[in-house]
């Protein structure tokens, strides 16, 4: 009995151990770098580069739009962005590990070409893991202004 609590708690002590192994997962500089690439392509213009930062099954869901669905939707709306002269400014705030997917929290500031105020809100992007890399699975965002 004495051996099978010891091997009791010593498997209770072990869970903390495996649960950050899984959280340093989502700290790898391959997941944080997402959306340091995201913001260089819009703000570079290259809607392309944002798109390929998606699955190929990738879904937009702006704020008082219909979802936009697959990559080359999801290129055709960043394409008009950046058509538009629109540059972003993403921070990220939390990060959440879940497997085989991640979620981001964080806040966002776009800027028109002259250098005006465009908007400012906060976003939420899921992650998938596809074929060993992180790519954009789910991305919404809701604006902080006022209507």
């Amino acid at each position: 009995m004495r051996k099978a609590g010891f091997l009791m708690i010593m498997a209770l002590l072990a869970l903390p151990a495996s649960a950050l192994a899984q959280a340093d997962e989502y700290s790898k500089p391959s997941l944080k770098e997402m959306t340091p690439k995201w913001q260089a392509a819009l703000n570079a213009g290259d809607a392309a580069g944002v798109a390929a930062l998606y699955t190929d099954d990738g879904v937009l869901h702006p704020p008082n739009s219909a979802p936009v669905n697959g990559r080359d939707a999801i290129e055709a709306f960043w394409a008009g962005v950046t058509e538009a002269g629109v540059s972003g400014e993403l921070t990220a705030q939390e990060m959440y590990g879940m497997g085989e997917a991640a979620a981001e929290v964080g806040a966002y500031v776009l800027t028109a070409a002259d250098g005006s105020h465009v908007d400012h809100g906060h976003y939420t992007l899921v992650y998938k893991k596809v074929d060993g890399r992180w790519q954009i699975a789910s991305d919404m965002w809701n604006s902080d202004m006022s209507p």
